[in-house]
């Protein structure tokens, strides 16, 4: 079980190490530029997409990461608002990084865009190490209409091109599509976790391979009648392709 939490803020750190506010979230707590590690205390994904007009630097940092001395500092950065193809995403999913419950996680930027930009940070949190999900895997694609507010999570319907056969489904992988998106997160009856990744922009870029076809483990389960609603997190736009990989449960 993994969840996504994010921090955006639209900021111009001016050439110094800058705090970048959480999100506002429902199923964590956010205080500021604070967000409080849960349950799922384990680091399985960081990834970030800002500004990079300068040559710019990306870190995270708690109690417990600087015990080592130093904060967890990410090589690989998207420029601009949305991911690249595949996303760019540091992935410690068979090698989580372990954190404290309740301590304080923070995203530091390093830029100079000038003018106040747009920057995002995404972190998948996990109870330990990510496990590939078997069984016979099926991808529906579904649509959303759900318009997009900057540096806030919005959360709308799922759509379906057709009636699902009557039983209970596992979610093992996801893609999310849209010119604006930068990540979504599924929103299931009765789990109190809410795992995303980060999106893409149109159907010629392609997924990092965690986030599909049940190398990132059982997202959640639904029954049929009651299917999963999206959390999305970007710029501008009102209209979503979500692509799910599903196994029929029985």
């Amino acid at each position: 079980m993994f969840t996504l939490a994010a921090f955006a803020e639209s900021i111009d750190p001016a050439a110094a190490w800058a705090n970048i506010a959480g999100v506002a979230d429902p199923h964590l707590t956010v205080s500021g530029d604070d967000i409080l590690v849960p349950e799922l205390d384990q680091i399985v994904y960081l990834a970030a997409a800002i500004d990079q007009t300068v040559a710019s630097q990306v870190r995270f940092r708690s109690p417990s990461l600087l015990e080592d001395g130093f904060e967890q500092y990410l090589v690989q950065l998207a420029s601009g608002l949305t991911f690249g193809s595949p996303p760019q995403v540091e992935d410690y999913s068979k090698n989580p990084i372990q954190l404290r419950r309740v301590e304080a996680l923070q995203m530091q930027v390093l830029s100079n865009p000038g003018a106040a930009s747009v920057h995002y940070g995404l972190v998948g949190l996990a109870d330990g190490a990510l496990v590939k999900a078997e069984g016979r895997i099926r991808t529906v694609r579904c649509t959303a209409a759900i318009t997009l507010s900057a540096v806030a999570w919005v959360n709308g319907a799922l759509t379906f091109p057709t009636s699902l056969r009557a039983g209970r489904y596992a979610v093992v992988g996801m893609s999310a599509r849209s010119a604006n998106l930068v990540a979504a997160r599924l929103v299931f009856p009765g789990l109190a976790w809410r795992p995303g990744v980060p999106a893409l922009n149109d159907e010629a870029e392609y997924d990092y391979p965690l986030f599909r076809m049940g190398n990132c483990g059982v997202m959640g389960e639904f029954d049929h009648s009651s299917p999963p609603t999206v959390d999305l997190l970007g710029v501008t736009d009102t209209s979503e392709e979500i692509f799910l990989d599903l196994v029929y449960m029985g």
